[in-house]
């Protein structure tokens, strides 16, 4: 498959320039994704590198309109799932739907959102994973020692802060690529599932 060759092309790639991959792959058949630090226009590589690395199935979301004549099976193969825009739900929405129709996929998110520093991450990933039922797998990017770390399994409880809390532990010791654009793992007190702040990040860019 073409997913396959470039997910295995950008390991070899990455491990060339000195990355190592550390962590299991989880036994969970579904979970969101989350990678952070998102500081460079490196994780996109990095990120095709763990999926390689761990061969997840990692998919995203394309509108379904695109997924007809010969580009249908070329997207299929690299991951993207359809979205029916003409029904009236959110991403959010579309996401859980995703991942509680398929038996096996990774939703990959970059709770930041940005490369630049942010105050707070976006909401998106938590109102996916808790509303799916699906963990959280934590990834986290350290650039100094140029490793990229498959970490815990988190399954939600609704407890947004005792969840974060837990979640910013882990990135406690991270140190991104350019730390100076890393911010706080946090979200804002509340946000509105169906505000912008909400929609997940896909684009490792």
């Amino acid at each position: 498959m073409l997913a396959s060759f470039m997910y295995r092309l950008a390991l070899v790639f990455m491990r060339a320039l000195g990355w190592k991959f550390k962590g299991q792959k989880p036994p969970e058949k579904k979970f969101v994704l989350l990678g952070a630090p998102h500081t460079s226009n490196w994780d996109f590589f990095i990120t095709l590198a763990l999926i390689g690395h761990f061969d997840l199935p990692l998919r995203y979301m394309v509108k379904d309109q695109v997924f007809k004549g010969p580009w249908a099976g070329l997207l299929k193969s690299l991951g993207a799932i359809p979205i029916d825009r003409s029904r009236r739900v959110n991403v959010v929405d579309s996401t859980i739907e995703a991942l509680q129709k398929n038996d096996e996929i990774v939703i990959g998110i970059l709770p930041e959102g940005t490369r630049k520093r942010t105050e707070y991450w976006k909401s998106g990933f938590y109102h996916i994973a808790f509303g799916a039922g699906v963990p959280v797998v934590l990834a986290k990017v350290d650039g100094p020692t140029k490793t990229l770390t498959l970490g815990p399994s988190i399954m939600l409880t609704g407890d947004i802060e005792a969840d974060m809390a837990r979640i910013a532990d882990y990135y406690a010791d991270a140190v991104a690529i350019f730390p100076e654009c890393f911010g706080p793992v946090r979200l804002k007190s509340e946000t509105p599932q169906n505000s912008p702040d909400s929609a997940p990040q896909t684009d490792p860019s």
